[in-house]
Order: structure tokens, then C-alpha cells, then sequence
């Protein structure tokens, strides 16, 4: 069986029918038989060229009398090409129009099989560790090797090794050995379990002239033991990548990252005229499965596995296509590729932050941009959506205008994405592949591209230069958001995107409290919420969990937080310190932590945690730039 349940090329066709028709003639008796036939076969076939010659010659009169010569001309080189074509191993799948027969399709979904059970294999450990399913779904995605791998090896040896196979010539569970993970594991034996005895008893006493009366007396005995011991994963490696595992120690009840004085109660038993009540603390060690960590990949060392298994790397890039158009989901960026043939800059795609309403139209994006060859801009165009219209409406990509007609005209949310997907794709490939001057020229439309290019790229500056230029020329009070690009980037944590800042002089690591951070953006928004587990996190409660994250107490309010900072001049700020408003009440009452350039990290209502600009607040009364002094 054909692997893919690929159709036989055109030159293997013609192949296995010369083998067949030597076949026929050996049993064709006798070698007088044979050679008799052989004269037969010339003169027939004389007779065949002479008709056939005849026939051309006359439909070629009648062409050129019909069409004219450079009728004929443009026919000629049709059938020139498509010679050309059939040439090509596989190129009968090209002409067949791509099609798929039955057949083919479920010799496809079988291989598929095979290769993802593979792929699945090699993770299935991680499920039994104790975490968050959230944070195990994502670490198992980002370790999990593609089964798009095992698949291409085989694929490799039919499209550029010629090789005839079959799957039984490879065993999935082999080819994917060298992409394996594995995990290691600490032991935690320090976890302490701390118990509380209150013994309430009730005394009656007699005074001297017989009058009695009760009270009660209180003692209280507590005790600390060692848990049993427990492994918690540690670390996650494979030959040319590791993920390191942080441990969490939690406090129960709550199970919260700091000791409380609270206390669960066991039970309570009687003797006599006292009771006794036990109230029970632990600790328990696991994950930290807050977020998800880093990923570091060696780009270079994947590579050599490939070449050890018998990839040319003169082959590379053909072979992560290979990868790509088996697993659309696997990243090439990561492993030193490019993210898209059709894209030669340094944009590598990431994931929307963004909730289920809008998740449902990822198919339907996905489609439409495979259409145009942009497919890895899927999640980019999610965040494009929530921008747009949150997934409530139904223009859903308010495309509407791109096509010239009124604001929500289409009703039928599937054309907006297509219409939509058709005015990035052009605005994307006028912009060169510049992913922000075309986020820009969606909004904007298709004239800001030239306008961009001519200024040297997308700015915010040229943004609102664009702005109040068209407003001029429209007579019109607005035109278009200039904040765009920052305002689809909310949604979207590109993994080029990564944000660097100085420490400059701050008393704790800026970087590693930003890192936390980053970790949540997109995170909803939540009046009183105090960490990213639950439904949401407020400011106050954002910057309490990221420094508590490196051992900083900022806990409280805003108001709390301010008073723990001290004030500093404007051009005195620098990225660590933090900025504060007054929003809903009198006093600071918001607060983020300052990045520099004008930008900051929050949780605001509108957006969640973001990365927002010092500009889009500026009419909402300003408390200062304060920083964090040791005391």
C-alpha cells in the first residue's frame, strides 16, 4: 500500500504498465509466437504513425484556419507545460485537481493515526502529575514533539528519495524516539503538618456559703510533624531542548502561597466535663503551575537529529514545509526555521488571549487564510476579532467597510471573516509582510501603507500623523484608531514578542516581576480578584501576586501600595516603578507598574492584564510616578 494513499506518478505509471506488458508477452508461448507478433507489433504500429501524422497535420490546418497561428502558439505551449508537468513526480495529483479519492482519505486518516498515538505516547506521564489541567494541557503541547516529525521522515524518503514504501517499512513509535521527552523529579520531604488541640473544660466552684457557679477554662497545645515524602516534577528534556519546573509550596487550608492563621477543623470528642477541638495546617508541595515555563529549544541541535536520521541539510527547509502542512500547528521558529514561506521578516506567531466566543471562529479563520497562504496568522486575526467586536456581532471582523458598504452590512458572520481575511491579505502583502503597518491598514485602510513605507515603518507617531491627515482631507472630527496595533496586541502574546527592560538601579529584578506578568496578559479583569487562578485579578491584586512571585510584600490596596512607594519625579521614572490614578473613587485607586517609553503593565477593566501607553489615560486625574525604596 502506498503510503498517503499517494496516487502513482505519471513516469510510475508508465513504469508498472511496461512491466505488465513484458509480463503478458512471457506468457505468450512460443518464441515463433513471440517474434511473429513482434512484426505484427512494427508494422501496425508503422501503419498507426503514418495515420496519426495524417490526422495531426489535418487538425493543425483546421486550427490555424480557425484560430489563426498564434491561436495555435498559445496552444502548444499549454501542451508543452503540461508535458512538463507530468514529468514531475506526483504531478498526476497536481492535474487530478488535487482530488482525493475515498480510498486515499482514509489511508490518510490511518497513517494520521498511527503517527499522533505516537506522538501522544511520549507525554502520557505528564498526566498523572498533580497541577492545574489547564497548565498540564499547555505544558504537554509545548513538550509533546509534532507527530508532523515521524510523519515527514516517511514522507522525506517518498518525495525526495523516490522510495516506493509502505507503512509497515517504519514503525511510528522508532522514528519518534529521538524527539522524546523526559522527566525528572524532586523529592520533597520538608513539608510540615501542624496540629492545634483547644481542651475547653468546665469547672464548677462552691464559695463558703454554698452558692456555686460554672466557668469555663481554655488550653491550647499545638504540635508540628514532617509529611511523607513526595516526587514533584522538576525538569523536562529532551535531546535538543528543557523546560524547567518550579516547585510551590502552598498553605491549607486555602492552599494560598503564604501561612495563614487559618485552621481546618478535624473534630472534637468529650471526657468528662471537657471537650476537646483539633484544627489542623499543612504544607504540600507541588508544580508551580501559575504559568506555564519557558521552553528553550536548540534549533541547531533538532537539526542534527534530522541529519543523523537521513535529512540533507541542504533539505531543511523543504523538510519543516513537510512538518507544517502535516501539523499546521507546529512552530518552526522554534527549532530554527521560519514561521512562513510567505513571510521573510522576524514576525513569528502566537496565541490569543481571548474567550470561547471568539475561539469558535478559528476553523473558519484558519480556512479562509489557508486560502491566501497566510494560515499562521490564525491567532493574530482571533485577536483581531476580539478587537473588533468581541465575537458578539455579526460583522464579527467589522469587514463591512473594506468593501465599501456601511458599518455591520454584512449580517452573516462567516463572510465577514472571509471579506475580512481577503482586506488583510492585501494590506499584508502591500505592507511586504510588516505585520503592524498592515494591523494598522485594516483599520486605516489600504493608503496607509504607502504612507508608512515612505516614513520608514509603522510608528505610533506616523499613526496619528495618518489620522489627522485623513481627517483633514474627510473634513471629518475622527478618522480610523491610532492606537490600533496596540489594541489588538492586548488580545495576542506574539513569541517574538518579548519584552526586555533595564533594571536601572531598582532594588528587585524588574525583568523577573515583568515575566510573571507577561505570563497572564489577556487575564480577565476581576474587582477584588487577588490572583490569576480564579475568575480574574484587579490592579492591586496583579502587582501583590508578581512581587509576592520574588519575595516582595506589596499586599493591600492600591491606597497600600501607594503608601508602601515613595514619590519621584517625572523624568526621574524609570522601568519597576509604578504609576497610579485616581478612577473610581478619591486617592489612588489604580495602579501599574512602569515599563518606560510610555507604556506600563495593569489589569484595567477594559482589557484585563495589558500592556497599556501613559497616552490613552491622560484624562484620568494622574497620581505620580512612585518607586519602591528599601526602608
Amino acid at each position: 500500500m502506498r503510503l498517503w494513499g499517494e496516487k502513482l506518478s505519471a513516469n510510475e505509471i508508465g513504469g508498472q504498465a511496461a512491466g505488465q506488458a513484458g509480463g503478458a508477452l512471457k506468457k505468450g508461448g512460443t518464441k515463433v509466437a513471440s517474434k511473429a507478433v513482434g512484426k505484427a507489433g512494427k508494422y501496425l504500429k508503422k501503419l498507426l504513425m503514418k495515420f496519426l501524422k495524417q490526422l495531426v497535420l489535418s487538425i493543425g490546418k483546421l486550427i490555424v484556419s480557425l484560430i489563426g497561428p498564434w491561436g495555435l502558439v498559445i496552444i502548444l505551449a499549454i501542451l508543452l507545460t503540461l508535458a512538463a508537468l507530468s514529468a514531475i513526480p506526483f504531478a498526476d495529483w497536481f492535474l487530478g485537481g488535487n482530488a482525493r479519492s475515498e480510498e486515499q482519505h482514509a489511508a490518510d486518516v490511518k497513517y494520521e493515526k498511527e503517527f499522533k498515538s505516537a506522538a501522544d505516547k511520549t507525554v502520557a506521564e505528564l498526566w498523572g502529575i498533580e497541577a492545574d489541567k489547564n497548565w498540564l494541557n499547555q505544558v504537554v503541547k509545548t513538550v509533546k514533539p509534532s507527530w508532523g516529525i515521524p510523519a515527514s521522515l516517511v514522507r522525506y524518503e517518498i518525495m525526495v528519495n523516490e522510495k516506493k514504501v509502505e507503512l509497515s517499512d517504519y514503525k511510528p513509535e522508532e522514528l519518534i524516539k529521538s524527539f522524546q521527552p523526559s522527566f525528572s523529579y524532586t523529592t520533597v520531604s520538608d513539608d510540615k503538618e501542624r496540629t492545634k488541640s483547644i481542651v475547653a473544660c468546665t469547672v464548677t466552684t462552691t464559695d463558703g456559703e454554698g452558692n456555686s457557679s460554672t466557668h469555663t477554662t481554655t488550653e491550647e497545645a499545638r504540635s508540628e510533624s514532617t509529611r511523607k515524602a513526595h516526587d514533584v516534577l522538576s525538569d523536562i528534556t529532551l535531546d535538543y531542548g528543557h523546560m524547567n519546573i518550579k516547585p510551590l509550596k502552598l498553605y491549607y487550608p486555602g492552599g494560598t502561597t503564604t501561612i495563614t492563621d487559618q485552621w481546618d477543623l478535624v473534630g472534637t470528642s468529650t471526657s468528662g466535663d471537657c471537650t476537646t477541638t483539633t484544627y489542623q495546617q499543612y504544607d504540600h508541595t507541588t508544580v508551580d503551575d501559575r504559568y506555564v515555563p519557558d521552553f528553550v529549544v536548540d534549533g541547531e541541535k533538532f537539526q542534527q537529529i534530522l541529519i543523523n536520521l537521513g535529512v540533507d541539510k541542504d533539505d531543511m527547509k523543504l523538510f519543516y514545509e513537510f512538518i507544517s502542512v502535516a501539523d499546521p500547528d507546529w512552530n518552526p521558529a522554534l527549532y530554527g526555521g521560519k514561521a512562513s514561506a510567505n513571510y521573510s521578516g522576524n514576525w513569528l506567531p502566537g496565541t490569543a488571549s481571548v474567550p470561547a466566543v471568539v475561539l469558535r471562529y478559528e476553523p473558519i479563520v484558519r480556512k479562509y487564510l489557508a486560502m491566501v497562504g497566510l494560515e499562521e496568522h490564525t491567532q493574530l486575526l482571533l485577536a483581531m476579532i476580539m478587537q473588533e467586536s468581541g465575537g458578539k456581532l455579526l460583522d464579527v471582523m467589522q469587514s463591512s467597510e473594506s468593501i465599501g458598504k456601511p458599518r455591520n452590512y454584512i449580517t452573516d458572520p462567516e463572510l465577514s471573516i472571509k471579506v475580512g481575511v481577503d482586506h488583510f491579505s492585501t494590506v499584508y502583502k502591500a505592507a511586504g509582510g510588516d505585520v503592524e503597518i498592515a494591523l494598522q491598514a485594516y483599520n486605516y485602510g489600504l493608503g496607509y501603507v504607502k504612507y508608512a513605507l515612505n516614513a520608514g515603518g509603522y510608528s505610533k507617531e506616523n499613526a496619528l500623523g495618518f489620522s489627522l491627515m485623513m481627517r483633514e482631507i474627510s473634513g471629518s472630527k475622527g478618522y480610523g484608531d491610532p492606537n490600533y496595533v496596540d489594541n489588538v496586541m492586548r488580545y495576542y502574546n506574539a513569541t517574538s514578542t518579548v519584552i526586555k527592560v533595564p533594571n536601572d538601579g531598582q532594588i528587585f529584578d524588574v525583568q523577573e516581576v515583568l515575566d510573571v506578568m507577561t505570563k497572564y496578559l489577556g487575564h480577565p479583569y476581576l474587582f477584588g480578584g487577588r490572583d490569576p487562578f480564579g475568575k480574574g485579578i484587579d490592579c492591586s491584586g496583579l502587582i501583590e501576586f508578581a512581587f509576592g512571585q520574588i519575595g516582595v510584600d506589596l499586599s493591600g490596596s492600591t491606597r497600600n501600595q501607594y503608601d508602601k512607594t515613595v514619590e519621584i519625579r517625572a523624568e526621574d521614572a524609570r522601568p519597576g516603578d509604578f504609576v497610579f490614578w485616581s478612577t473610581y473613587k478619591a486617592g489612588p485607586s489604580h495602579i501599574g507598574m512602569y515599563l518606560g517609553d510610555g507604556k506600563f503593565i495593569n489589569s484595567g477593566s477594559t482589557y484585563g492584564v495589558s500592556i497599556d501607553t501613559m497616552h490613552r489615560w491622560r484624562k484620568i486625574p494622574f497620581f505620580g510616578y512612585r518607586r519602591l525604596v528599601e526602608k
